[in-house]
């Protein structure tokens, strides 16, 4: 499937994906010690935020720690150095002092990431620009072996972001980022992760949301969908998705017409009916589309009892269409 669609299998490049802080300076191992080599928030240390960026001693330390990762495994090129999956950033006076000079959070950490990109010039250093630190830095660059990855999980998935009004500030960000770098990785997030078989009308807005980032720099791109079994239109959505990765430009309503004829046979008709009242509920409504939504708060904009009724009529469609197919009949059912 990987090689006929042409998805590339780069997790294997990568000796550290995201969110590494923890794993690559552990606080289980060094906070009772060295509580300075954490965040201070609120005056205080803490083990369960990031780290203090500006100390020397932590810095030898996960370098050292990093080193030892890549020796290991000199075959993989790109290994992240990147904050916890978490906010608490460091407001010491030395790390507030260069987040307030680049006036951006994302200061002390560029500032770092290249000191630690300095250490390993054959390698690609990666950092995240994520939740506090996606504002990019207004005078510092990254590092030519430095790879940035902004990931807008607040975005509204509604409606394209280069139109979106609530997508303004990202917008900004992106490209302010992309003046600082032409090495950007967009991770993208392409379903609802808190309800991952309840429908998700955001088929629309994958092509021009990909066409937008590559406008903006963006050279590299995570789109990061269902890695469970099932999910609402899985396999539809996988498929766009590769499609248009490859080429931005694709017929998108022609690609999906084709996959749900050769997926579903009979029933593509019906399914296809349900796709586009679905997306067409949706604009209507003008509601927003949020990655850890739920269908209650849908039930008033796609999900209405009466849109609820059109849809059952649409798949007992489909399904009768396919009743003597049991093949199709089956994924219609999934």
């Amino acid at each position: 499937y990987q090689e006929w669609h042409k998805l590339d299998r780069h997790v294997e490049e990568w000796g550290l994906w995201v969110h590494t802080f923890a794993g690559l300076v552990p606080p289980d191992e060094h906070f009772e010690a060295h509580p300075e080599w954490f965040a201070e928030v609120d005056g205080r240390r803490i083990p369960n935020g990031q780290l203090c960026l500006t100390n020397e001693a932590m810095f030898d330390v996960l370098v050292t720690n990093l080193r030892q990762r890549i020796e290991a495994e000199p075959d993989k090129k790109y290994w992240s150095v990147s904050q916890n999956d978490t906010y608490g950033f460091c407001t010491c006076d030395r790390c507030a002092a260069i987040d307030a000079e680049q006036e951006a959070h994302s200061g002390s950490l560029i500032d770092f990431t290249n000191r630690v990109a300095a250490q390993f010039p054959t390698r690609t250093i990666s950092t995240l620009a994520y939740q506090y630190s996606r504002k990019a830095p207004k005078h510092l660059r990254p590092a030519d072996n430095v790879l940035v990855v902004l990931a807008p999980i607040e975005l509204n998935r509604s409606q394209p972001v280069a139109s979106d009004p609530s997508a303004a500030a990202f917008r900004a960000e992106l490209e302010d980022w992309a003046r600082v770098t032409d090495r950007l990785l967009i991770w993208d997030y392409v379903i609802q992760f808190s309800n991952l078989v309840s429908p998700f009308p955001n088929l629309r807005v994958l092509q021009p949301n990909l066409q937008y980032f590559v406008d903006n720099s963006a050279v590299a791109h995570f789109q990061q969908g269902n890695r469970e079994i099932g999910g609402e239109w899985a396999e539809l959505r996988a498929y766009l998705i590769a499609k248009l990765l490859w080429n931005p430009k694709v017929n998108v309503e022609a690609l999906i017409d084709d996959f749900l004829a050769g997926y579903y046979g009979a029933a593509a008709p019906h399914l296809r009916s349900y796709i586009d009242t679905q997306h067409e509920a949706l604009a209507a409504s003008g509601a927003g589309l949020g990655i850890f939504g739920n269908p209650i708060g849908a039930s008033k904009s796609y999900l209405t009892p009466e849109l609820m009724a059109t849809y059952n009529a649409q798949f007992d469609d489909a399904e009768q269409a396919v009743a003597g197919a049991p093949t199709h009949l089956q994924r219609v059912h999934w």
